[in-house]
């Protein structure tokens, strides 16, 4: 059997073994992939995860940026949950999540999506072009009244 380590990212690696199904992960939030010759492959898809903090108002549960096939997704958790308004969207920020306030939330941030709902699993694709390497938080923001909802640092 021969065996090779594969370094996918920072601190993420796999080790696979041909001719058989055995695969070590060493990498966190890693999902894997068994093609029809026994060989597994694990690759790391989550960019950036972590919990709103409350700027209006307080948003529950967790979100998480994670790339699939190619496109990148803006993902809520089945937890996740906020106070209703009328226009809700979700936009990533190049100012850190301490910095922003409702009157700079949308300067020079890039829209992904309206919220469709206050509350339960979401998952938003994230515009094609957008790096996310660009920005440093994640917003949730009444663009009709100018009131930032919750933000968090990528």
């Amino acid at each position: 059997m021969t065996k090779k380590a594969i370094i996918l990212s920072t601190g993420a690696a796999i080790l696979l073994t041909f001719g058989a199904v055995s695969v070590p992960l060493l990498a966190a939030n890693a999902t894997t992939t068994t093609y029809s010759n026994n060989v597994s492959i694990a690759v790391e898809s989550v960019l950036a995860s972590g919990s709103w903090g409350k700027k209006t108002f307080k948003s529950s549960g967790t979100w998480q940026i994670y790339s699939e096939n190619g496109s990148t997704f803006v993902k809520l958790s089945s937890d996740f949950k906020t106070r209703k308004a009328p226009d809700l969207k979700i936009f990533l920020s190049p100012l850190a999540a301490s910095a922003t306030t409702g009157r700079n939330a949308t300067q020079g941030s890039v829209l992904i999506a309206p919220l469709s709902s206050n509350s339960g699993e979401q998952v938003y694709q994230i515009p094609e072009g957008v790096d996310i390497t660009d920005y440093r938080s994640i917003l949730i923001h009444c663009e009709a009244y100018s009131k930032l909802w919750s933000a968090a640092d990528l």
